[in-house]
């Protein structure tokens, strides 16, 4: 009896001993927050409840629209170790379409007790990282994504499609007024969000069936060598961009002699950009250019081609600038081969009434056609938008 007192105290001890952390894992309870996203110039205004049970344990809310799996700020409810989820329940308006959107959907509650068991590694530090949010991203058409989030590390879940309520009001009849003279607005018009639209439409199916990714990365090149990249921002089809600042976030491309880069460490997988802004500075000029890539990119990037009788693919884009500085050229590479797409013309950086650079224009290819508008309460309004398209 003695002995197994001994045994019992022991284990007592034991389990005293673990951290609140350990426990709540034993419990299959982690810490983790509630965010929400929308992409990049289409917006929502979502609300997020996620539940375990019939018990909600996590939510947040506010407006959302940074950028596709970017997760925007609300408030979040629930303990500091709670419960995995076993289903969410969404609803937005769509500052796109104005259609309110709702809907309660089944977690794959294994997948993600998986992965907040077994965590992640940064890609950047190789150091192992916990999933710390469970993001549900809202898009036009009623389409919702769910991710999990650590770090710069982000895992898609699960993809839904909630139900359409009807086009919303934004209240009395007086604040809906206010609204639609907003949204017809030359303000409202002009602005990036309506000019990316302009330029892209909205691309229903793409969050319906998600972005692909490629491994490749980014070059620069210079003719006369006097121009160097500052902050590039890269815009992809579902409203997800990121950036590349200063020339080490570039391969430093030659543009007269071709060399491929064997065992490149800069190459990323990520998705194919659509749009470009490229901003850089030049005897104290400072110039900003919105490239809109041919709308048949993808096609010619993922096409194979061969080299010595072995199928090779391309895995780098590449910024160049000619000689002098007013236009500039855009073009791919692989191993062994280097195929022109587009042409550009540079522009002045403009400045707005907060005093910061915005772009100056845009270039377009050559047989760019600008999309219609398929869905929605109102068709799209022409920007003042200052563009020139490669002959």
């Amino acid at each position: 009896m003695r002995i197994v007192k001994v045994i019992l105290t022991f284990f007592v001890l034991l389990i005293s001993c673990q951290s609140p952390k350990d426990k709540a894992k034993d419990e299959e309870k982690f810490s983790w927050n509630a965010g929400i996203s929308a992409p990049k110039y289409y917006p929502a205004a979502p609300s997020v409840e996620f539940s375990y049970q019939g018990k909600g344990v996590a939510g947040a809310s506010t407006g959302a629209g940074d950028g596709w799996g970017t997760i925007s700020g609300g408030f979040t409810g629930g303990d500091v170790f709670k419960p995995v989820p076993d289903s969410v329940f969404v609803s937005w308006k769509c500052g796109v379409d104005h259609f309110l959107y709702k809907g309660g959907f089944k977690l794959p509650r294994k997948k993600i007790l998986a992965l907040f068991n077994k965590g992640t590694k940064d890609p950047y530090t190789g150091q192992h990282e916990e999933y710390s949010t469970i993001v549900a991203g809202t898009a036009p058409g009623g389409n919702v994504t769910i991710w999990m989030k650590s770090g710069s590390k982000i895992t898609e879940i699960a993809k839904f499609k909630a139900e359409n309520k009807g086009i919303y009001n934004e209240g009395s009849k007086e604040q809906q007024k206010i609204m639609d003279e907003i949204y017809k607005s030359r303000e409202f018009i002009n602005s990036e969000t309506n000019v990316f639209r302009y330029f892209h439409g909205v691309p229903y199916k793409i969050w319906e069936t998600g972005e692909k990714e490629y491994n490749y990365d980014i070059g620069f090149s210079s003719e006369d060598y006097l121009i160097k990249p500052e902050i590039t921002t890269f815009y992809a089809k579902d409203g997800s961009w990121y950036q590349a600042g200063g020339t080490s976030n570039f391969e430093n491309i030659d543009w007269n002699i071709f060399k491929y880069k064997e065992n490149n460490n800069i190459i990323k997988k990520q998705k194919l950009p659509i749009q470009i802004l490229a901003e850089w500075e030049k005897d104290s000029v400072y110039y900003s250019t919105n490239i809109v890539f041919p709308q048949e990119f993808e096609k010619i990037f993922v096409k194979s081609y061969v080299l010595n009788d072995t199928k090779q693919y391309f895995d780098r884009i590449v910024i160049g600038v000619k000689r002098g500085g007013s236009y500039g050229m855009i073009w791919i590479e692989g191993k062994g081969k280097r195929k022109s797409i587009m042409n550009f013309k540079v522009f002045k950086a403009k400045m707005n009434e907060m005093g910061t650079y915005i772009g100056g224009g845009y270039s377009i290819p050559k047989g760019f056609v600008f999309p219609k508008w398929k869905k929605g309460k109102e068709p799209l309004s022409k920007p003042d938008v200052d563009y020139w398209q490669e002959q």
